[in-house]
């Protein structure tokens, strides 16, 4: 018998399909515009919405280390940012139609990136206003205020609901090792030119401008941020406990292994942290009250002498990673990254004495269109070369390579209250978490606070830029949140009733 309920249906259905398809066949026939990819990726959009609204907090978990571009969207946006707007937006319409889904409750953290937002568009308006370069604007910087904003939506975007307690190492692996994909970007100059469209996703990182394997100098850093995610990961997965115990000694060789591969890129700052997060989660987690104490002594004993006499055999970017440390290393390695040093400090000392005019208002993130002019004329490290620093490109942009400094020139004294109340928040959170959490997630709460500490020094010391650091405090403090169903606090003991003695009976006189 013939269902008419369902032949309705199937008719709907084919009216629908066949005139789209017939629409999206003409149009892939025709030289692609703007117009027309806006168009298919509607009709993308509503293919996979369902998909979206089931799973877009997974999703949105993780996109957010995922090192994709959206290359067919104009400005080319990070796939990061596309995720979170799609997940925060559904966490808000679902909060709206449902009102037992509420975001978690984390007060300080909530007022401190609120106050963010509002300090950053005041100084946005008061200082040119917004605009976007790529999008053929006359004013540009847009791209930093995006970040920034972003960064806050973030936060948002996580503690819109809490993770599951029998998915926390689904969402662990998901929040950590999906940046592992990064070292597509690397591979450019050895994939065959069939493949080489995968670098529309993952853009070519800016080691192939210098690739030359002859040399052996080529800074591999994409290959580093892939070791570093496994780094990351093994560390809130297994803790230094399990990863050094003598019942698997294949996983303490992965991690050793690992963190020998984040060399790769050369870069100081990665090494110097790295130590500095294996550093706290050694005495978080206890071990220093323990017999691994001079178990470790021993290890860095052995480490140093083997290292040091061989120290000028090492790969390049191992020797350039190490320049910090008082070793023999290549003088090629050593004048590379001097030249970084004098860049920074030439930089700095132009642009301190300027920071007072900037304590009230800040300068903004908008620049001009000279702006970009000069931008363009200036080389990575020209700045010794000129007579005022403060001119040179990376400066202009805003590019201090300082926290500290581009806080309070980009932002002024109010951009230095809302960073040190975005630390001092997320601080109170992770270490909270970190006290009082679940024992089940006491490596990744160990983890996440060695990683809110590092940031801090990160962001006084070495590369911090304040929109970035912004990022990465509500990341990592948001994960955290709702890792832990919000902030986590003393159990409270149950009281014991007290038993009332009976009476002593009276003896007979």
């Amino acid at each position: 018998m013939t269902n008419p309920a369902a032949a309705m249906r199937m008719l709907i259905t084919y009216a629908i399909c066949i005139p789209l398809a017939v629409t999206v066949g003409y149009l892939l026939t025709n030289p692609l515009d703007y117009g027309t990819l806006g168009f298919l990726g509607l009709v993308a959009g509503l293919i996979i919405a369902p998909i979206f609204i089931k799973w877009h907090y997974p999703i949105m978990v993780f996109g957010l280390a995922f090192p994709a571009h959206m290359f067919f969207l104009q400005g080319d946006p990070p796939c990061w940012q596309i995720v979170v707007v799609i997940s925060l937006g559904l966490a808000i319409v679902e909060r709206t139609l449902n009102s037992d889904k509420r975001f978690i409750k984390a007060p300080g953290m909530t007022w401190a990136l609120l106050f963010t937002v509002a300090m950053s568009v005041a100084t946005m308006e008061l200082t040119g206003g917004f605009g976007l370069h790529k999008l053929g604007g006359s004013v540009g910087g847009g791209g930093k205020y995006i970040n920034l904003f972003l960064g806050v939506a973030t936060f948002y975007a996580l503690t819109s609901r809490g993770i599951p307690p029998e998915r926390r190492k689904l969402y662990v692996r998901l929040f950590f090792l999906s940046g592992f994909f990064i070292f597509f970007s690397d591979m450019f100059p050895y994939l065959p030119k069939p493949f080489n469209y995968i670098n529309l996703l993952f853009p070519p990182s800016g080691s192939i401008d210098t690739y030359d394997p002859s040399q052996g100098t080529t800074r591999f850093g994409c290959f580093a941020g892939a070791a570093n995610c496994i780094f990351f990961f093994m560390l809130a997965r297994y803790g230094l406990r399990k990863i050094f115990s003598l019942a698997n000694p294949f996983r303490a060789m992965i991690f050793v292994v690992t963190f020998c591969l984040t060399m790769l890129g050369g870069f100081r700052s990665v090494l110097a942290l790295n130590i500095i997060i294996l550093t706290c989660v050694f005495f978080l987690e206890g071990l220093h009250r323990t017999r691994w104490l001079a178990v470790v002594m021993v290890f860095m004993l052995i480490i140093g002498c083997v290292v040091v006499p061989f120290s000028r055999h090492l790969p390049y970017t191992f020797q350039r990673a190490m320049a910090f440390l008082p070793l023999d290393l290549d003088p090629g390695a050593i004048a590379d990254t001097q030249d970084s040093t004098e860049w920074r400090l030439h930089i700095w000392q132009a642009m301190w004495p300027k920071v007072p005019g900037y304590l009230l208002l800040g300068k903004g993130y908008s620049l001009t269109s000279q702006d970009f002019e000069s931008i363009g004329q200036d080389t990575a490290f020209a700045a010794s070369a000129k007579t005022d620093a403060s001119m040179e490109g990376l400066a202009v942009s805003n590019d201090f390579h300082s926290g500290p400094l581009s806080t309070l020139v980009c932002f002024g004294l109010w951009g230095a209250v809302s960073i040190l109340a975005i630390m001092l928040a997320g601080l109170h959170i992770v270490y909270r978490n970190f006290k009082y959490g679940d024992p089940e997630l006491r490596t990744v709460n160990t983890l996440l606070l060695a990683v809110h500490l590092e940031h801090m020094l990160h962001f006084f010391f070495l590369f911090g830029a304040y929109d970035l650091d912004v990022i990465g405090f509500a990341r990592y403090v948001g994960f955290s949140v709702a890792l832990n169903w919000g902030v986590c606090g003393p159990k409270l003991q149950p009281v014991a009733a007290q038993r009332i003695k009976p009476l002593a009976e009276p003896q007979p006189a």
